[in-house]
């Protein structure tokens, strides 16, 4: 049952990443490399999340859901890192977008600062 809790906890905020990049993607924001490298992230994430309990109980020769070792300090810590890693990429993707802008508008001010010296 802890287990459950855990993917379900953490399903949302991976769902909302993948979503977030795909609409970045359709609305031309981000490059196809940058959209296949986060989804492979987000991607990875999932499956290690979702496999990596059940394998290793199946490597320990025990139930593959039997999560009586899994305590809530497990669930919140792993919860928290998938969280952070997500606001993380989230900043950074901002932070380039910002930088983005401003090299946009910093090529502008140079062709009309230019093109007002030349007259």
């Amino acid at each position: 049952m802890r287990y459950i809790i855990l993917v379900l906890l953490n399903m949302p905020v991976i769902a909302l990443a993948l979503i977030n990049i795909l609409t970045q993607y359709k609305m031309h924001k981000v490059s196809i490399a940058r959209f296949r490298h986060q989804i492979i992230l987000w991607l990875t994430i999932m499956i290690i999340l979702i496999g990596s309990f059940p394998l290793y109980n199946h490597l320990v020769d025990k139930p593959i859901f039997d999560s009586s070792e899994l305590s809530l300090f497990d669930i919140v810590q792993t919860a928290a890192i998938i969280f952070l890693v997500y606001i993380v990429n989230h900043q950074r993707q901002r932070l380039e977008r910002n930088e983005q802008m401003a090299r946009n508008l910093h090529q502008e001010i140079s062709i009309k600062l230019s093109s007002y010296k030349s007259k």
